[in-house]
């Protein structure tokens, strides 16, 4: 089984959008390390939200990893999660602002 380590996504979702940051290829299984979220915003704090729908799921409230979490100005924030996800599955991210970026570090694995 290989393995590969890299950056499994990155974004500057629009305000109030939630966007799907990572998608696992339909022939990879994938475990993400660490989540970093950024606002770069110097005045304003702003909220965000993480998810993983489950094979592509539609939302619910139930497959929220943080729901509205603060983030203070010009700050950031790393996320050491080891969440494992499978094939189809997807994360998907949201902030209150244009301002907050998120990174995505894991790993891929074939199946």
């Amino acid at each position: 089984m290989a393995i590969r380590y890299k950056v499994l996504g990155q974004k500057k979702p629009a305000a109030n959008t939630e966007w799907d940051v990572y998608t696992v290829s339909g022939t990879k299984d994938a475990i993400i390390n660490c989540i970093t979220v950024a606002n770069m915003d110097a005045d304003n704090s702003a909220t965000y939200r993480i998810s993983v729908r489950p094979d592509g799921a539609t939302l619910t409230d139930d497959m929220y990893l943080a729901y509205n979490v603060q983030i203070d100005p010009a700050s950031s924030v790393a996320l050491n999660l080891g969440i494992t996800i499978n094939q189809n599955d997807v994360l998907t991210i949201r902030s209150s602002s244009g301002t907050v970026v998120f990174n995505v570090f894991g790993a891929e694995l074939d199946v």
